[in-house]
């Protein structure tokens, strides 16, 4: 594979040479989030393979065109998973995607997040150094903040070569639990679900029921049943999978697909709209037509933050507009490792 990192290098220095941008891809099955722009395609796809895995020490190391169905299932059969619950779009997810757009599932605020889990990451910059930021345990810290922020970057940092993440035992045992109610109540009971001691590994609500699924030691669910007083839903693994990789009914909308996360406490005016909440009540869906500045200024009024998940217009700004503090660190940063500007240039911001 050092020949495919070489052709990364060289075709990073003549794009600096000749002034154009590069467009990083990998398996394009996120292609519908962030901005739309053009450069030199650089395929990541070919650049594969899981490097080392080693169950006992909790990490696993691939490159990043390496699909998150082959590290499943390297993991699976070794009873271990990813806990952030990254989604599966398709058979071309790759985990240089994963870590790019850094996009966690259900079980995000009950495990953590995708930087939460990233011990180290190999990469590129805008100036076609190879770099390595972190290790593979966690006791190796060194640069890990550096590795955290390629995290969730959208490949404007650097190209992602290899990726170190920590991983965790598969549950022993998970149960769904289903039960009608109005918005309200649910937003009451969600955000304590864990200080009741309950083993709660995702919550969600669909405009017309709760949903809540428990994992760990069998017993221990069990007991927690009676606690929770719900109905349990057999069609569980299905409704976590489906608002995992995006295909439940708040997806697929003609409407924008807004997302919009706040604390827990906060309240939205949802205007009717169709809506979706997770993660314990931070984290809203939302069907909406209304123009992007006052989702924006929603947002903002609840102390939180929204991004256009997906929209027609992929021309425009699609994350929540920074403060001039924040853009300011966003510039050096941005200076500090492509200071030529042609690592997906305007990818996030049509500044940056």
């Amino acid at each position: 594979m050092n020949n495919k990192i070489k052709a990364i290098q060289a075709l990073v220095a003549s794009a600096i040479e000749q002034a154009r941008p590069v467009q990083i891809v990998g398996g394009d099955s996120k292609a519908f989030l962030a901005r739309s722009i053009t450069g030199t395609p650089l395929e990541m796809a070919g650049y594969s393979g899981i490097v080392s895995y080693e169950p006992t020490e909790l990490y696993i190391t691939a490159r990043a065109g390496t699909t998150l169905t082959e590290i499943n299932h390297a993991l699976t059969e070794q009873g271990q998973m990813l806990a952030f619950e990254p989604p599966h779009i398709n058979a071309k997810t790759t985990i240089g995607g994963v870590v790019a757009t850094g996009l966690s599932g259900p079980r995000r605020p009950y495990s953590g997040s995708v930087r939460d889990y990233v011990l180290g990451i190999r990469c590129i910059n805008g100036l076609a150094q190879d770099l390595t930021f972190g290790g593979q345990v966690m006791k190796n810290v060194a640069g890990y903040d550096l590795s955290r922020l390629m995290t969730g970057a959208y490949g404007t940092l650097g190209i992602i070569l290899d990726v170190s993440l920590k991983v965790m035992p598969l549950p022993e045992f998970e149960m769904t639990f289903k039960q009608a109610m109005p918005v309200a109540k649910a937003l009451s009971i969600m955000p304590g679900l864990s200080a009741r001691g309950l083993p709660v590994s995702a919550s969600a609500y669909d405009g017309k029921a709760l949903f809540i699924r428990l994992s760990g030691n069998e017993k221990v669910v069990k007991e927690a049943c009676k606690m929770l007083g719900m109905d349990e839903y057999e069609q569980g693994q299905l409704f976590w999978n489906e608002l995992r990789d995006y295909k439940a009914a708040i997806f697929n909308s003609d409407s924008n697909v807004w997302r919009i996360s706040i604390p827990v406490n906060a309240t939205l005016d949802l205007k009717n709209e169709p809506f979706f909440i997770e993660w314990g009540g931070g984290l809203y869906w939302l069907n909406s037509k209304r123009p992007a500045q006052e989702i924006f200024a929603m947002a903002s009024a609840a102390g939180g933050s929204a991004m256009l998940f997906r929209g027609v217009n992929q021309e425009q700004d699609r994350f929540h507009p920074l403060s001039k503090g924040l853009l300011s660190l966003h510039q050096g940063l941005k200076n500090a490792f492509d200071p030529h500007g042609i690592l997906n240039p305007g990818k996030m911001y049509a500044t940056l």
